[in-house]
């Protein structure tokens, strides 16, 4: 009896130990999850730090880099302004504006100009410079008074920063106004700015033929 007591007392004791030892062990594993999840934070914190410290050095970098360009480049905000006085223009085109609107979308410079490409005989428009805001308004004047249209819209347009021009397909039926005589045509705008964005010179490329057959009444009888 004596000595099943004394094994039944170390057999406890053991399992007692065991518990123990389970106990600190998960004490001891526990500490040490706590420790690797600080000593992580402290690792991402500085990781961040330091790539927020070569970040700003790369900012300045690049910042400085921009304003050199910016002294002998355009910006971008005026690519934005030529493109949208190209737009407003055509728009005024499109929906048969009066003249003062389409006159507002020009420079005030004494150098703006107004030039339809062809042979001066075929047109009173074509093939001559109408110079400053007078000739501006001449031009679209003799257009106005010969001519009408329809279904005027416009498309792909193109920008050159460096050229401080906007290129721009048109599209319309136009009508000689005298004959009756009508047409459908494709042109091309090619506006050039000053600085302050406004249509400095505004050139065309069209159908002359048509527009002198048509004229003439007769369109129709070479169709």
């Amino acid at each position: 009896m004596v000595y099943g007591s004394i094994v039944t007392t170390t057999s406890e004791e053991k399992k007692n130990d065991t518990k123990l030892i389970n106990v600190i062990y998960g004490l001891l594993m526990h500490k040490m999850s706590i420790l690797v999840f600080w000593l992580a934070i402290v690792i991402i914190c500085s990781i961040g730090i330091l790539s927020s410290s070569n970040d700003s050095v790369s900012s300045d970098e690049a910042h400085q880099m921009y304003n050199r360009l910016g002294e002998i480049m355009p910006s971008k905000t005026y690519r934005d302004d030529i493109l949208s006085t190209a737009h407003s223009l055509c728009d005024a085109f499109a929906n048969k504006a009066p003249l003062n609107e389409v006159l507002d979308q020009f420079s005030t410079s004494d150098e703006v100009f107004c030039l339809e490409h062809g042979l001066q005989r075929l047109a009173p428009f074509l093939g001559r410079i109408f110079v400053g805001q007078e000739g501006v308004k001449q031009y679209f004047t003799i257009i106005s008074d010969l001519l009408s249209y329809d279904d005027m819209k416009f498309s792909d347009y193109i920008v050159d920063v460096d050229a401080s021009t906007v290129s721009v397909r048109g599209e319309a039926t136009f009508l000689w106004k005298s004959t009756g005589n009508s047409w459908e045509e494709v042109f091309t705008y090619r506006l050039r700015f000053d600085d302050e964005a406004k249509v400095l010179a505004y050139e065309v490329w069209a159908d002359s033929g048509a527009a002198f057959l048509a004229s003439k009444g007769l369109l129709h009888d070479e169709e």
